[in-house]
């Protein structure tokens, strides 16, 4: 079996976690929350935090913060926010049969996956700029002989999966449920 994992809010507690954090530490620097949360949700598609953080400071006139530090104080705590469950578990599964395919800028993405550590349990990290659907249906054209298991946590990377040609694949949900790899 073959199993590709999503990062952000499956592998990595993003949403709940790592942006709490970040607003937390932005308003420490003095970019009210009412600020940053709406220029994220503007430039989400394409975020790269020191993008972002360099953009705040400049609209916000906040000439003494230093940007790169910033960005440092809110990568730093970027471990706390691992999914340690589920990390655990794909230790179990071996390198060879993980894969990250996520959504993102290539080396905001890489920053976040290297901060936590785990590129050594995966055999390849993907990231995509649109739809997953190519480089999920290419690893279940590689292993057409084996179960592919495709873990999201939005149904809408699932819709357009063409699962008459790749039969071997499943899909999974990601809600934060306790995943049992044994019962697939």
């Amino acid at each position: 079996m073959k199993y590709i994992f999503d990062f952000d809010d499956v592998l990595f507690h993003n949403t709940q976690l790592f942006k709490p954090h970040m607003y937390k530490c932005l308003e420490e620097a003095g970019v009210p929350r009412d600020v940053a949360e709406p220029y994220y949700k503007e430039v989400r598609s394409m975020f790269s935090i020191k993008n972002f953080v360099s953009r705040l400071i400049t609209n916000e006139k906040l000439i003494d913060i230093d940007g790169e530090k910033l960005c440092e104080k809110i990568m730093s705590k970027n471990k706390d926010f691992i999914n340690t469950e589920l990390i655990e578990k794909i230790k179990k599964l071996g390198k060879e049969n993980c894969y990250i395919v996520t959504h993102g800028l290539e080396d905001y993405q890489l920053d976040k996956i290297n901060s936590i550590g785990i590129f050594p349990f995966f055999n390849k990290v993907i990231m995509v700029q649109g739809n997953k659907k190519e480089e999920i249906e290419k690893i279940c054209s590689q292993y057409k002989n084996e179960t592919v298991v495709f873990i999201d946590d939005k149904a809408k990377h699932f819709e357009n999966l063409d699962f008459k040609k790749y039969p071997n694949l499943k899909t999974i949900l990601y809600t934060g449920q306790v995943l049992n790899f044994k019962n697939l």
